[in-house]
């Protein structure tokens, strides 16, 4: 019962600035406030960030199915993953960007030690499909912050253009799926970042198309990893 509330808490606390921050000024901003006043490239539409309402719904089922299932290893990561959103948002808010971009990276981190609590061959909803959604979408948005960043530090990009970093970023960002599809075996992985891809295309549309027209490539990229890539038998668990 402690660890059924200690992740409660951590959750709903999480769950609340995560959805505040989106409609309720922090420090006198939103979130797309403060991402829509930089002129990024590798950042999606803002319709994409609808995803937040599939992570905490999966997460509030995982942990609703999970009472008294879960392991110490798994509450200490859940609650210090919630803990680390939270923080990194207000750090955000408060136009603490590197700092922020540090709480991020360790999240995934934690997110990663989480997921990886789960057997290869677990894909239900109260195993790690909801933190295969999850970790995939702070993957992307470590990358995106990551952006934001450096151009709010007015960074050269060691003299390459904007639209070939967002080319350079979205390529990672398809060989982390791809990776992560192949040796995990993990559908779902991937499938976020065809999602936040599509963002990318939205947002940059017409103006921008090389970043579009690669963003929707790689997308096309994706799906055959999705639908083709078979994981080597010498990797199962």
């Amino acid at each position: 019962m402690p660890q059924f509330i200690l992740m409660t808490i951590s959750y709903i606390v999480a769950l609340i600035l995560t959805f505040s921050s989106y409609f309720i000024k922090i420090n006198g901003q939103s979130t797309l406030e403060i991402s829509n006043r930089f002129p990024v490239m590798f950042a999606p539409f803002n319709i994409s960030y609808v995803i937040w309402i599939v992570v905490y719904f999966l997460l509030g089922y995982w942990l609703v199915m999970n009472f008294k299932k879960t392991t110490i290893k798994q509450t200490v990561l859940f609650s210090s993953i919630c803990i680390l959103q939270a923080f990194a948002i207000v750090f955000w808010h408060h136009e603490l960007f590197i700092v922020s971009l540090c709480s991020t990276l360790i999240l995934v981190i934690y997110l990663f030690l989480l997921y990886n609590t789960y057997s290869l061959s677990n894909n239900a909803l109260t195993g790690r499909v909801p933190f295969s959604i999850y970790l995939a979408w702070a993957t992307f948005t470590l990358m995106t912050n990551a952006s934001f960043t450096l151009t709010s530090y007015e960074w050269n990009g060691f003299g390459l253009s904007n639209p070939l970093w967002a080319v350079i970023l979205l390529t990672i960002g398809v060989a982390i799926a791809l990776h992560i599809r192949f040796h995990h075996f993990d559908i779902v992985y991937p499938s976020v970042f065809i999602w936040a891809y599509i963002g990318i295309a939205l947002h940059n549309g017409f103006d921008e198309l090389l970043v579009t027209t690669a963003a929707l490539f790689l997308c096309g990229v994706l799906l055959v990893g999705i639908q083709f890539i078979k994981k080597n038998p010498a990797y199962q668990k």
